[in-house]
């Protein structure tokens, strides 16, 4: 290897970001230049320093690139000393850390080595506020060999002092400004998302200066935990995530925030320090007593990081300690998890959460998921503190947002709200009645109410009377899929991998057929426990967009190679049907020409003759009409010119069954 740097030796920048750090940053100078690799130059980025910084630095002026910049944080230092910067690879030392000699020469052979790598990362020591004395070793590599994208999300073994990248990576994104702290953390999860490739050099290259002003502040600790909330909000609100990474969700929340509680605990913020805890419980994949020994096993280890010792007798008798761990102990896992998917639902959301609040049944969480909401819906649904759980992802659509919910579901059944939709006080405590006395159910649904804008009541909906039976197909043909109604065993939640996010409209639907089609017993209650609130910007709204949603749901289910030949065949009459109601809500919705050619299409499915086919229009019509409450105009309806443009149709051909190449 020493041979071929000899032959290829490519420039190193080191940037250095300081501010008032004259009692450093000579060492930090030094070391650079005292490294055994030559070919490097350094770029030091004065951020604004009040101390004496400009005066240590003048003996170097001729061996250091100098910049100065008003105060703006040390992420813009390191962007500007990047843009500086000429090497193929730009490494990073903080004015208070200083590199051992070889570190410069071990990553860029670490690199040379494996030309696709963008990062390499070292271990290093910690040493005391002189420099001189090691107060612990840092070897990351041997709990964590994988530098990759699961590595940084859970676990975040960062120092920027220790870090080299291929300068392409920072090209393609540098520092994130708006964050105080944890800006190193975020992009190394950005670069990984993006794929690129890190690893270790399995060597302690230089030192950590522990300090009275390292970050250990009240005010620091604070910034530091809300850069960390917003890292973490902001990579899984994301869309598309792989699969494989979204799954880590929940672990990477408990960890990074069992390690803020142990921030606030250092720093003597023990009321902050059991609000994060707290908030980890949400998300811990212990049982209460195992999560309350995780947490003092993670102490006791980031206190052995910091050259510490955790005195456990201490921690046990805080009071806070106390009160935190008797809520925990005594805290059972909720047997339903409530999952409320909201866009744009401010003017609702806070009765939606409060008609579950107010159930008489208490077993219950409640996971708020925001799906890119640009109103007022995070405002209130915050403002019900830990009562819920609140996350924020970018518009995804119900699908995504439902998804997100289930896999930070604690409970053993699921229950789903849509954000301007209302459950009964009792609409829990019925369904969880019904699945304990009847285990083999995988799912029970309600019939609901249907209500306007501003909450009035317009119809009630008893779907068992055309529908008494929840098989696949009555699903196929009838598609009562109302998911404020139902609540189905997480198991099976699972098995089906959640919902289609394909599909903008009838997702619900899709995944009601994928669970009936794997044998998932559906009952009734033939109860009233939902009210869905029925208004143009209604969650389930569907524009123009249904008629060509709901074919592909149902193509795509008729496709699969596992539907039964007796659910094909019911292909055309669910073809017809679907055809017809859709032609309805089109005629409703004020879209007469789609609705003629809704039922136009619809000729091509039906099985009786003409004047029948008219009639069973009308009387679909009508009874659509009916439950949704409204009042159909029959005259209007078969006088207007799309009504008389499909009789015409009707009159040129004379209607036949529908043989089996026309499907």
């Amino acid at each position: 290897m020493a041979s071929q740097l000899a032959q290829r030796m490519p420039l190193v920048s080191v940037v250095i970001p300081t501010y008032n750090c004259d009692r450093y940053i000579v060492q930090a100078i030094e070391s650079v230049l005292n490294q055994t690799y030559s070919n490097s130059e350094i770029i030091v980025v004065d951020d604004g320093s009040t101390d004496q910084t400009q005066l240590v630095l003048k003996p170097y002026l001729n061996r250091i690139h100098y910049i100065h910049q008003e105060n703006q944080g040390v992420s813009a230092a390191r962007n500007l000393g990047i843009q500086a910067a000429k090497g193929e690879f730009i490494a990073f030392l903080d004015a208070d850390d200083f590199f051992l000699p070889d570190k410069l020469a071990d990553q860029v052979a670490c690199f040379e080595a494996k030309p696709s790598l963008g990062v390499v990362s070292s271990g290093w020591y910690m040493v005391d506020e002189q420099g001189k004395d090691i107060i612990a070793e840092h070897k990351p590599w041997l709990g964590l060999p994988h530098l990759n994208l699961e590595t940084w999300l859970l676990w975040r073994p960062v120092l920027p002092s220790a870090l080299m990248l291929r300068r392409k990576w920072l090209e393609a994104g540098a520092f994130d400004t708006r964050l105080s702290y944890a800006e190193d953390a975020e992009l190394l999860i950005r670069l990984a998302a993006m794929g690129c490739e890190s690893a270790w050099i399995e060597k302690l290259s230089l030192g950590y200066r522990r300090h009275s002003s390292s970050a250990t502040s009240h005010q620091n600790v604070l910034k530091q935990a809300e850069s960390f909330d917003a890292i973490y909000e902001s990579f899984f609100a994301q869309p598309d995530l792989p699969k494989s990474i979204s799954k880590l969700e929940r672990g990477a929340h408990y960890n990074y925030l069992v390690w803020l509680g142990w921030r606030f605990y250092q720093t003597s913020q023990l009321s902050k320090m059991s609000e994060y805890l707290r908030r980890a419980l949400l998300y811990s994949p212990y049982s209460p007593s195992a999560t309350v020994s995780n947490w003092v096993q993670s102490f006791s280890d980031y206190a052995l990081g910091s050259g510490e010792e955790l005195d456990a007798h201490a921690l046990s008798n805080l009071p806070e300690w106390k009160q935190l761990t008797h809520i925990v102990l005594t805290q059972k896992t909720p047997r339903v998890s409530v999952i409320i998917p909201a866009y744009n639902c401010a003017e609702y959301i806070a009765e939606t959460i409060e008609s579950v609040l107010n159930q008489t049944y208490s077993d219950y969480e409640i996971i708020v998921v925001d799906d890119g909401s640009t109103d007022a819906t995070r405002e209130v649904a915050k403002a019900y503190g830990d009562r819920l759980q609140y996350v924020y992802q970018q518009n995804q659509g119900a699908a995504a947002a439902r998804n997100r919910g289930m896999r930070l579901a604690r409970g053993e059944l699921i229950a789903f709200l849509d954000g301007d939709d209302l459950f009964s006080s009792d609409k829990l405590a019925v369904q969880v009645t019904y699945f304990d006395a009847n285990p083999s159910v995988g799912m029970v649904k309600t019939g609901w109410q249907i209500i306007d804008q501003q909450g009035k009541f317009v119809s009630t909906v008893e779907p068992w009377h055309y529908a008494p039976k929840l098989d696949l197909a009555t699903l196929v043909l009838y598609k009562v899929s109302r998911p404020s109604a139902l609540m189905v065993h997480r198991d099976w939640c699972e098995r089906t991998n959640g919902f289609n996010t394909d599909f903008a409209i009838g997702e619900d639907l899709d995944w009601m057929l994928r669970l009936a089609l794997m044998g998932c017993e559906i009952a009734w209650i033939r109860q009233i426990h939902a009210r869905y609130r029925q208004h143009s910007d209604s969650l389930m709204s569907s524009g123009s967009r249904l008629r060509t949603d709901m074919e592909n749901v149902m193509d795509q289910f008729f496709d699969r190679a596992d539907v039964p030949d007796s659910i094909r065949q019911l292909k055309a009459q669910e073809r017809y049907q679907s055809l017809v109601w859709i032609a309805w809500r089109m005629y409703r919705d004020g879209c007469s020409e789609e609705m003629a050619n809704c039922l136009e299409k619809s000729l091509n499915y039906t099985s009786l003759s003409s004047t029948e086919t008219v009639l069973n229009w009308i009387n679909l019509f009508t009874s659509a009409s009916a439950e949704y409450g409204y009042e159909l105009d029959v005259y209007s309806l078969i006088n207007s010119s799309d009504w008389q443009r499909v009789i015409h149709v009707i009159k040129q051909c004379d209607r036949h069954p529908i043989s089996s190449a026309q499907l």
